[in-house]
């Protein structure tokens, strides 16, 4: 089973096919859009108050090798999601989206990158609470 666990040219192409969309979250609750494509990012607008939040390629690929290097390959081997806006309260899979070479985290994108990924058919999601992620084969 191949499971795509780098964020390549092909993944991103399919990240760029879906400018203009409009995605919600794990839980459902809240809806977001995609405005741009860039070849380093994706910018996403939140309903609050048509926020703007820039989610990098860095934050796809950490996502997917956190995903991997844990195991978390089929919906058995599904890790909680457990976004937090307080990155001591996140959990190790919204921390390792957050992460950034300079040190101080970045804001929470985890719960945007899923959505994104679950679309290209990179990752499965259970809404159903507690959310959980896994890497689809």
């Amino acid at each position: 089973m191949q499971h795509i666990i780098q964020v390549d040219h092909t993944l991103w192409a399919l990240i760029s096919r879906l400018k203009g969309k409009e995605l919600q979250t794990p839980s459902r609750s809240a809806r977001f859009r995609i405005t741009t494509v860039d070849a380093n990012r994706v910018v996403i607008e939140t309903g609050s108050e048509n926020s703007q939040l820039a989610l990098t390629r860095a934050a796809f690929q950490q996502t997917l090798a956190y995903l991997a290097s844990n195991n978390h390959f089929g919906q058995a081997q599904a890790v909680e999601i457990s976004s937090n806006h307080t990155y001591e309260k996140a959990g190790p899979l919204c921390r390792a989206a957050r992460y950034r070479a300079e040190g101080k985290p970045g804001r929470t994108n985890i719960t945007y990158i899923l959505p994104i990924l679950e679309q290209c058919q990179a990752v499965g999601i259970r809404s159903t609470t507690p959310n959980s992620t896994w890497l689809l084969p």
